[in-house]
């Protein structure tokens, strides 16, 4: 970790100093994509600067696209988009977001330990050749697959999970998760975005091969920023919908 110098000297504003070390510090690679950044507080306390200074550079960089803030959350770096992509960031309640999984029955086709693909490396932030748990699922409602997906757990929370804990009808994975090994998820980042079905899983869905398919890839976060579940579902196109509601702030009077 690179550990915050004094500010330089010179004629320019403190929030503009401050706003150029920040920079400097997400792009060296000090911060993780989604890792939380210093609070505000801290911030103030690095540098010695007040946190109306802090507030304005943090304002630069959200302008920039450098970083996000969640309310109630935190602030995280954001890496840039590829180009071509049109990115849409939304922020919710995992507490809601959750309760809307409803009842469906998941069948454990597979379980094994092995080497971590780089896109989970990257995923869970994993040391690259490393090892970690997978469990392929498919997702049943009403007898019909709606889901297939490809659960991945680091090897320290994958190794003390049992296939009957992730087919418990009752509750969300990590839902489950979280009861059997005692923690608590603080959040949860998800992407959608358009795939097609391979044989498999185009066998598993009922498909015909490289049919259109939506493909969710959800990462979840203990308090301490750390992921410890990543799940990537191709959903069937005609069994699956996904809503969103947005509803306006109150404006100031």
């Amino acid at each position: 970790m690179r550990y915050p110098t004094a500010l330089s000297p010179g004629p320019a504003p403190l929030y503009h100093k401050l706003e150029q070390e920040l920079r400097t510090r997400i792009l060296s690679g000090e911060f993780k994509s989604g890792e939380v950044l210093p609070t505000e507080q801290r911030i103030c306390s690095q540098y010695g600067v007040s946190r109306i200074t802090v507030r304005r550079a943090l304002e630069t960089l959200i302008a920039e696209g450098l970083i996000t803030r969640k309310r109630g959350v935190g602030t995280f770096y954001t890496p840039p988009q590829a180009a071509g992509i049109r990115s849409i960031t939304l922020s919710g309640s995992l507490d809601e977001f959750l309760a809307t999984r409803g009842v469906v029955e998941k069948d454990v086709l597979a379980s094994c330990e092995a080497v971590a693909p780089e896109h989970v490396v990257r995923g869970l932030r994993l040391q690259s050749g490393g090892t970690v748990m997978r469990f392929d699922l498919l997702t049943v409602l009403d007898g019909l697959p709606i889901a297939c997906s490809e659960l991945y757990l680091p090897p320290a929370i994958g190794r003390k999970i049992d296939p009957a804990d992730i087919q418990d009808r009752r509750l969300p994975i990590i839902r489950a998760i979280e009861q059997k090994l005692g923690f608590r998820v603080a959040r949860a980042e998800q992407t959608l975005e358009a795939d097609i079905a391979r044989p498999i899983a185009a066998a598993q869905l009922g498909l015909e091969p490289m049919t259109p398919v939506l493909k969710t890839t959800r990462v979840y976060f203990d308090t301490a920023g750390t992921p410890i579940e990543m799940i990537i579902s191709l959903m069937h196109p005609e069994r699956y919908r996904y809503s969103m509601d947005f509803v306006a702030r109150p404006r100031a009077v």
